[in-house]
């Protein structure tokens, strides 16, 4: 009997550092999530629709397509695969233009087009010095 109490508080302190250990892991997971930004492609969004929930997708403004018709834009996004028509009221930064690339968050419409509440501008991972 005598052993066993000189090893309780050890125990105790154990199960405590495990317990911290793996609040810590999932506080650290959860705030990972939140700042990671995910997209679809228009073909992965054709091929699996997110019904009423919002949606990140991703691609190049395709040339031609980006009409400003008073506050609404209209624009197409393509993956190379398909093509995405997306309509927005959100003015888009001033470094949109077509062949850039663009992520755009919203629903998708029961008419195949996409609703934007949010146009972001995908910059290259490649620096180019000013011409």
């Amino acid at each position: 009997m005598a052993a066993l109490r000189g090893r309780r508080p050890l125990l105790a302190v154990v199960v405590l550092a495990a317990a911290l250990l793996v609040l810590a892991v999932v506080l650290v997971s959860a705030a990972l999530n939140h700042s990671l930004s995910y997209y679809r492609t228009p073909t992965q969004l054709v091929g699996n629709p997110q019904g009423d929930r919002s949606v990140r997708v991703g691609g190049l403004v395709v040339a031609g397509t980006v009409h400003h018709q008073g506050a609404r834009v209209r624009f197409v996004l393509t993956d190379g695969a398909n093509d995405l028509h997306v309509v927005t009221t959100d003015a888009p930064p001033a470094t949109f233009r077509a062949g850039q690339g663009a992520v755009v968050e919203g629903h998708l419409l029961s008419d195949g087009v996409f609703r934007a509440d949010q146009v972001m501008v995908r910059h290259s991972n490649e620096y180019r010095p000013p011409r």
